[in-house]
């Protein structure tokens, strides 16, 4: 694996992005979690929004809870604001549970493809979160709904009471 990641590094400093995608995605389909940290960094470090959302993926493929706090972090940066959809997929098999508040508010966000998959997330573990989550929860989403009508926040308040 050390031999692939060594070609990713040189493809993406000669600016070969379709090529390093290549590369990211079979790290990604080996599973490798030895992998991780460096598909970090490379998450971290890029200015390209294909590779970013490629390094996702394969963060997603891996499913290493690793991954999700600079998946998160990701998700906060205004500059990645393309990416938001792509990275909040990437989190659905992992444990972001302690991160909620953040991806709830995002059932607010301009984008679809980002209502969709904060909604898709917060569905999948609304009935798990402890009682201040999902108070903490009900208040985001009540603030969100008071600035922009959507639908999506009405269902979100009805998970909460189940």
């Amino acid at each position: 694996m050390h031999q692939i990641r060594t070609t990713i590094k040189k493809l993406l400093a000669e600016e070969r992005f379709e090529e390093a995608m290549t590369r990211i995605a079979e790290l990604g389909e080996k599973r490798d979690r030895s992998s991780v940290e460096f598909l970090i960094d490379i998450l971290t470090e890029t200015k390209n929004a294909l590779v970013r959302n490629e390094v996702a993926i394969a963060l997603r493929d891996i499913g290493d809870n690793r991954a999700v706090y600079p998946l998160v972090k990701a998700l906060s940066n205004a500059q990645l604001r393309r990416s938001r959809g792509t990275l909040l997929y990437a989190m659905e098999e992992m444990h972001y549970e302690p991160y909620i508040e953040i991806i709830v508010a995002l059932i607010g966000d301009a984008s679809l493809e980002v209502r969709l998959q904060s909604f898709l997330l917060f569905e999948k573990v609304a009935e798990k979160l402890s009682e201040q989550q999902k108070q903490v929860c009900k208040n985001i989403i009540l603030q969100c709904k008071a600035l922009s009508a959507n639908e999506m926040f009405d269902e979100a308040l009805a998970l909460l009471k189940k």
